[in-house]
């Protein structure tokens, strides 16, 4: 136990700055706020250390490790730590993303089934509304059923081709 008191009593400030500097290394790289309070703790108690070189080694610890804990779970109960974050609720849907889009019919919808073009992918597409688009005609993205969407005449569009049926 002597070892170990004598080992901690001997480390000089910048080994807890260089403990902290990888730390702060490591959260970058992980982004998970975790270990961005015990980087931060142990450049304080390099400072403390710096301050007072003859800090006791165990106490140097001890204050790493109180700091480190309460500062994390202040944190995470803090308002900043509980920031609302952005889920994406349409990522990896793509279609999905579309909905409320209006688009140009690409073809001649046959039994209420033709396709669209959003921005530059051509999408298979039916209609919802009873309408038979043609070629041309304005059509606003309705929903999404997988690789498929559910279209309808655009509001204030006129159709150009054949009339609503049903």
């Amino acid at each position: 136990m002597d070892a170990i008191t004598q080992f901690l009593n001997a480390q000089p400030a910048w080994h807890w700055w260089a403990l902290g500097a990888i730390l702060l290394a490591v959260e970058i790289a992980s982004t998970t706020q975790y270990l961005l309070w015990p980087g931060i703790a142990a450049l304080i108690v390099g400072v403390l250390k710096f301050l007072v070189p003859s800090l006791d080694g165990r106490l140097a610890v001890f204050l790493f490790a109180v700091v480190a804990v309460v500062a994390t779970a202040t944190w995470k109960r803090s308002a900043w730590g509980r920031a609302e974050r952005d889920t994406h609720g349409n990522l990896n849907q793509r279609s999905a993303q579309y909905i409320g889009r209006v688009v140009r019919a690409e073809v001649d919808f046959v039994n209420g089934r033709g396709a669209v073009r959003v921005d530059d992918t051509r999408w298979n597409a039916y209609v919802i509304d009873g309408s038979a688009p043609v070629k041309g005609d304005m059509l606003q993205i309705a929903d999404a059923d997988g690789a498929e969407l559910k279209v309808q005449l655009a509001p204030g569009s006129l159709m150009l081709g054949a009339s609503a049926t049903g």
